[in-house]
């Protein structure tokens, strides 16, 4: 025979277990939602403006060090250059903070192709080390340097593209 003790402690495992199956499933569809963001913000990346832009950025290679590139590209020499690099920068940073909060490395990698993060922080690391030193501010661009140091133990057989060879 049930007691009814017996009937309210099963009532109550039922009740935990389906709160945590309903709490599964919000975590899963909020990851799926997440990871949706992801896609569409990265594609509205691939815009003409922002390939014009991010071809213009790549460019900026004729500077011996960080002193040398804010006299040609910084934010008084060259505000519309600044400005570019700038935006280019962030676009990267915003994608290191997705990785940092849980985005999955192999979708990101692939929207963020590891050559061009790994080539793009290499040509930039003395600019933004330099920032962070001149300007007292030591955690600018630290989620672009996480993207970076993370796409080097994704790939580590992976070469920064040489883009010398490409033009």
């Amino acid at each position: 025979m049930v007691t009814l003790e017996f009937l309210a402690i099963l009532l109550s495992g039922i009740g935990i277990s389906a709160s945590l199956v309903y709490y599964a499933n919000v975590l899963r569809n909020a990851n799926k939602a997440r990871q949706r963001e992801l896609i569409i913000q990265r594609s509205q990346t691939y815009s003409p403006e922002y390939t014009k832009t991010w071809s213009e950025v790549r460019s900026m290679s004729d500077w011996e060090d960080a002193v040398d590139w804010a006299k040609k590209y910084g934010r008084k020499a060259n505000p519309e250059a600044y400005s570019k690099w700038m935006y280019i920068m962030r676009v990267y940073n915003l994608a290191g903070l997705h990785l940092k909060e849980g985005a999955d490395p192999d979708l990101l990698f692939q929207l963020y192709p590891i050559g061009t993060i790994i080539s793009l922080w290499n040509q930039f690391e003395p600019i933004i080390l330099f920032q962070r030193e001149r300007e007292n501010y030591p955690e600018v661009h630290s989620a672009f340097e996480y993207l970076y140091r993370e796409a080097k133990k994704w790939a580590p057989e992976h070469r920064a593209l040489d883009w010398s060879t490409l033009e």
